[in-house]
């Protein structure tokens, strides 16, 4: 009497040809995966870094020339509120 475990796969016959081929298919299949993933943050998410950094670099010169102009006129710009005791 011949005794079958079913959580041994059975080598004999044709089903290991299928599972075999079905574990290359997930594996290629998550290969083009991570390669898609990979060549969309080089190609699209990095540049778009790099532009923004620049622009980013570009906008706070602006603002610091903007504040260093509106301090050569000594002026101290500001509102005062005055609060009084009473007593």
């Amino acid at each position: 009497m011949r005794i079958v475990d079913a959580s041994h796969s059975n080598r004999a016959g044709i089903g290991w040809a299928w599972s075999t081929m079905l574990r290359f298919a997930v594996l290629i299949t998550a290969a083009l995966a991570l390669l898609a993933i990979t060549l969309v943050g080089l190609f699209v998410v990095l540049p778009l870094m790099i532009a923004g950094g620049i622009a980013l670099s570009f906008f706070l010169c602006r603002r610091l020339r903007q504040a260093q102009q509106r301090s050569k006129g000594s002026v101290i710009d500001a509102d005062y509120t005055v609060i009084g005791l009473r007593e």
